[in-house]
């Protein structure tokens, strides 16, 4: 019988972080679908009312899969303030600055607004990289981390085409305000790790009642609840859809996987998401797929390989060695969070 070859140290991955990976992925997963959703469901309600009602069904889902697993509700709400500012920064401020963002861009503009929003598992990876930390990846581990991102981002550009770059944009305003909105949400996935936030304490599900108020007020401002028609059975389906899927399992596994997973491998794998977006858009609605597709997803790949080789090799300690030590939840996942992404210009690229 053959000698089986050893299994290179940074392939190795234990019981406990293997869940947290799963978790990420279905993330992942369930956020390809949401350029779907936002286009259905935006057309049907509008963005402000769709975005009201898929956040409170998100909500719902989440205390639902929390109350499931035998936690008591009151754990969900139990967090440090830092925790609910951080996740009111990252959560609730980071849609509404996408819903304007993309709002008030150009139409010509939209598409390289929503590329900027993806650089936030660029800055999740760099961010992790850059705070304190007495394990910090110096020199050359540092260096190919930060190449994986850009090469990453640089997938994601390439799979958008050429010409999403190549003309500059009427107005700044809108790609300052989604560039500041990925930096918020990067870093409420990486101070999640860093805080070590209990499993039973999932800021993003809390967070949504409080988004479902702001978006209704986006929608009041926008004059779109006046305009609302009979609710149909389509509304109604993409409404349960995507606010249990790409909102509320996404996100309370989102955080699950940046908690207990090698989060720098989940950020550089979420660059996929939106080359599963435009596949399953093209799939739904007979849309022609960018030639450009496959050698971006080669790069991205490539950048998640690199990325997970470096985090299996133990020096990411903001990212992979929870700071402030405290209970943690062991229990097994249950199951495997741009993202809730919001405008009545979305067509391809709804949410993370």
């Amino acid at each position: 019988m053959a000698e089986r070859r050893p299994v290179p140290a940074w392939m190795r991955v234990d019981r406990d972080e293997r869940a947290g990976l799963l978790a990420g992925l279905a993330a992942i997963a369930l956020w390809c679908c949401t350029g779907a959703c936002f286009a259905t469901g935006s057309r049907l309600l509008g963005p402000g009312v769709y975005t009201t009602a898929i956040c409170a069904m998100g909500f719902g889902a989440g205390l639902s899969l929390h109350m499931s697993r035998g936690r008591p509700w009151r754990s969900l709400f139990a967090m440090p303030l830092r925790v609910w500012f951080a996740g009111f920064a990252g959560i609730s401020v980071y849609t509404v600055l996408l819903v304007l963002a993309v709002g008030i861009a150009s139409d010509a503009d939209v598409a390289q607004v929503v590329l900027v929003n993806y650089l936030w598992p660029l800055f999740i990876l760099a961010i992790g990289a850059l705070l304190p930390g007495e394990d910090r990846p110096t020199g050359r581990a540092l260096a190919v981390l930060l190449v994986s991102g850009a090469l990453g981002f640089t997938g994601v550009a390439l799979a958008r085409g050429p010409e999403a770059l190549a003309r500059p944009p009427a107005d700044l305003l809108p790609h300052a305000l989604a560039l500041a909105g990925a930096v918020l949400w990067a870093s409420y996935c990486v101070l999640l790790r860093r805080w070590n936030v209990p499993d039973d304490r999932n800021g993003s599900t809390a967070q949504w009642a409080l988004c479902a108020m702001l978006a209704a007020m986006v929608g009041w401002f926008r004059g779109e609840w006046s305009q609302v028609g009979p609710v149909t059975g389509e509304a109604v389906f993409w409404i349960a859809f995507c606010g249990i899927g790409p909102v509320g399992l996404a996100y309370y596994w989102w955080e699950t996987g940046m908690k207990r997973g090698p989060a720098s491998t989940i950020a550089a794998l979420s660059f996929f998401i939106p080359i599963g977006s435009a596949i399953l858009m093209a799939g739904l609605f007979r849309e022609t797929l960018s030639p450009y597709l496959l050698p971006g997803a080669t790069l991205i790949a490539l950048s998640s390989v690199s990325a997970h080789r470096v985090s299996r090799s133990s020096l990411l300690s903001t990212l992979h060695s929870p700071h402030d030590v405290g209970p943690q939840s062991r229990e097994d996942i249950a199951g495997p969070v741009t993202n809730c992404r919001v405008s009545d210009r979305v067509r391809k690229d709804g949410p993370k």
